[in-house]
């Protein structure tokens, strides 16, 4: 009888083809993974760098913005000149400047013609007119109580501007101008301006005493 001998060897020798198989497939499954993390790695570092790179190579283009200018004014062939003369000739007032009034003139006049006297005459101090007035380009100023034109010989000096006030003290000290009451029921006075080229120009102006012979006290002259 023929013993046919058992081997002896590894029970497990037969499956050692697969286990190699698998370690193969484990070893590429690894070195693939390992190739997509450095390719993202990879990707995202050039990502970084070109964002870095583009910045500084592509510069915005700068905008530029034009302001129309403005247009001169057409020339109107007309001469401006503000000194108001025409030429330098000193003979036209130019510039619409309305000319210089050098004209001996009363700026101002008035006078309340009506004067109340003392009927019976008896009152200390008599009316006294009231009576003003401004001037322009006068020299000299002079009234005279009368309705003629006032100058040295039959009048006072008085100043270019001034009122009944002044006309008492051109006459003097402890003199008044005043009304002639109880004597007169008018009493005219005229103001007279003198210009330097000698123009005169007057005012002339009657005074009524309104109490005019209701005292029994007036005597006519």
């Amino acid at each position: 009888m023929t013993t046919t001998p058992i081997p002896t060897g590894p029970a497990g020798t037969p499956a050692a083809g697969p286990n190699k198989l698998l370690i193969a497939l484990i070893a590429v499954g690894g070195v693939l993974l390992l190739a997509i993390v450095a390719l993202v790695f990879l990707l995202i570092g050039q990502n970084t760098g070109g964002g870095t790179i583009g910045a500084g190579d592509q510069s915005p283009t700068p905008v530029v913005t034009e302001t129309p200018a403005t247009p001169a004014p057409e020339p109107t062939g007309e001469a401006t000149d503000d000194s108001g003369t025409d030429g330098g000739t000193g003979g036209s007032t130019g510039g619409g400047q309305a000319p210089v009034d050098n004209s001996v003139r009363f700026t101002s006049f008035s006078a309340n013609l009506n004067v109340q006297c003392d009927p019976t005459g008896q009152a200390e101090e008599k009316a006294q007119p009231k009576i003003s007035w401004s001037s322009a380009n006068a020299v000299k100023v002079y009234w005279t109580p009368s309705n003629k034109e006032a100058n040295s010989e039959n009048g006072y000096q008085v100043p270019l501007s001034g009122n009944q006030n002044d006309m008492s003290a051109s006459k003097g000290p402890g003199e008044r101008y005043e009304f002639p009451c109880n004597h007169r029921q008018t009493f005219d006075t005229t103001i007279t301006l003198v210009g330097a080229n000698g123009q005169k120009v007057s005012k002339t102006v009657t005074f009524t005493d309104v109490n005019w012979g209701t005292g029994g006290g007036d005597d006519e002259d």
